[in-house]
């Protein structure tokens, strides 16, 4: 057996494990979970009715192809096919997903941080978000494939010096496929050509290469949603891919800030934005409406703070990083305990949470589960000071990364909105547990050869 060989049979073995290791962890859980159809809720009921009556049917209809972006509904019909409408199949399908998705994260460290690289995959076989996201029918998991495959090929432009264009336009497919998933991404196909024309400019690449490169992207980021885009400018005067920003702003954006700022609770916030809408006529046109309904949104920020605003934009993302992921546990969130969001604040919600003894069991799995946010807060320190210090480029990248997810995703409250961020929080999970685990073995060589 000569040497390629053998290292490709290794290469072989360890990816299995890998692989298996992960996806045993999420079998597991759903097997512990017991899925059933009967249990769908929120988006989970909305993409499987509809889902399934795409796929009966053959079509879907306009309110829901404006609201949302038709590649999830297109995911969500394959698996149903091939789960033969099966639940338990089909997140079983979805856990192999979700497994692959690891292994993704696991080629990025290998590519910026080898040494890491092991403890950076650790970090996503066991992250509670994506087990418990990939447990229900949702869009997290297949976004977060093509997008992990955005970053793998972008790091690879980054830090290798061959194939630029084929790695470009993998990049921009990529992008443009999570993009067909989640209309988050979008303003990313733009803003991300900046970066690589800096990043590509200091590598000394000519001009004319960098241009070309610039513009393969951007025409294979654009390919998987250039039919939208298409159809929303000559049929509804509109640059957005979905009808969804405008109630984001309105109903969830704005509600949570007046709550906060003026001390009353998601209720009366409702109402008050309500009482601004009144003074608009809405028509049958989803996107016409999303116009209205940002400019309803702006009037009700109009009179907060700028400061308060900024203010409560950080906490939030500072909050959904450190939130527990068991928030999301189905079977944690049918136990009894006071809604954040009909109170409107926390400090309140924390006092009610503590005044009944029907919520307990609800704190004391809180409390316990909180830990595992503690160790996610430290790591982001930790791993940002380690990448500052060892790249300052990836530094930079990976600080402006999380920064743009944050941003767009606004003061809304839920552990599911650092999802994108994910493969992001691994690399300093990872960098973390390696340097804890460097430590303890020099403690424990040290102590070892005194004695």
């Amino acid at each position: 057996m000569n040497i390629y060989t053998q290292n490709k049979k290794v290469f072989i073995n360890n990816t299995f494990i890998l692989f298996s290791t992960a996806f045993l962890i999420r079998l597991i859980y759903l097997i512990l979970q017991n899925p059933s159809a009967e249990q769908l809720i929120e988006d989970e009921l909305l993409y499987w009715n509809i889902s399934i009556m795409y796929l009966d049917k053959g079509f879907l209809e306009e309110a829901v192809k404006a609201e949302r972006m038709l590649g999830v509904f297109i995911y969500i019909k394959f698996l149903l096919l091939l789960s033969f409408k099966s639940l338990k199949i089909y997140l079983v399908l979805q856990s192999l997903l979700d497994s692959l998705n690891c292994f993704i994260v696991y080629k990025i460290g290998s590519l910026v941080f080898p040494k890491q690289k092991l403890y950076i995959y650790i970090s996503a076989i066991i992250s509670p978000l994506m087990i418990i996201l990939s447990s229900q029918v949702l869009s997290e998991t297949i976004f977060l494939f093509f997008f992990t495959l955005f970053l793998y090929f972008s790091a690879k432009i980054i830090l290798e010096n061959n194939n630029l264009l084929y790695k470009m336009a993998m990049a921009g497919l990529f992008l443009g496929f999570s993009t067909s998933i989640r209309s988050i991404t979008y303003p990313l196909i733009y803003l991300a050509i900046l970066p690589f024309v800096i990043i590509l400019l200091k590598k000394n690449i000519v001009k004319y290469k960098i241009f070309v490169s610039s513009v393969i992207f951007l025409f294979f980021s654009l390919l998987p949603i250039s039919s939208r885009i298409y159809e929303n400018i000559k049929l509804h005067n509109s640059f957005s891919l979905t009808s969804q920003a405008g109630t984001h702003l309105a109903y969830w954006v704005a509600p949570l800030i007046i709550s906060e700022t003026k001390n009353i609770n998601r209720a009366d916030a409702l109402h008050y934005v309500n009482k601004i809408a009144d003074n608009y006529e809405f028509t049958d046109n989803k996107y016409k409406n999303d116009k209205i309904l940002r400019q309803v949104g702006l009037i009700a920020l109009s009179e907060i703070n700028k400061v308060d605003i900024v203010f409560h934009w950080i906490k939030a993302g500072l909050i959904n990083i450190a939130a527990p992921s068991i928030l999301l546990d189905k079977s944690f969130r049918s136990l009894p305990h006071p809604s954040y969001y009909e109170t409107g604040n926390i400090l309140l919600w924390l006092k009610l949470i503590l005044s009944n003894s029907e919520y307990y069991k609800y704190l004391i799995i809180f409390s316990i589960a909180s830990f595992t946010s503690i160790f996610t807060l430290v790591s982001s320190i930790v791993g940002s000071v380690y990448i500052f210090r060892t790249n300052r480029m990836i530094f930079v990248l990976t600080a402006l990364y999380v920064l743009y997810f944050l941003l767009i995703t606004g003061p809304v409250l839920s552990p599911k909105y650092i999802f994108p961020i994910l493969p992001c929080l691994f690399l300093y999970q990872g960098i973390t547990l390696f340097k804890l685990v460097d430590f303890f073995k020099k403690q424990v060589v040290g102590n070892f050869r005194k004695n």
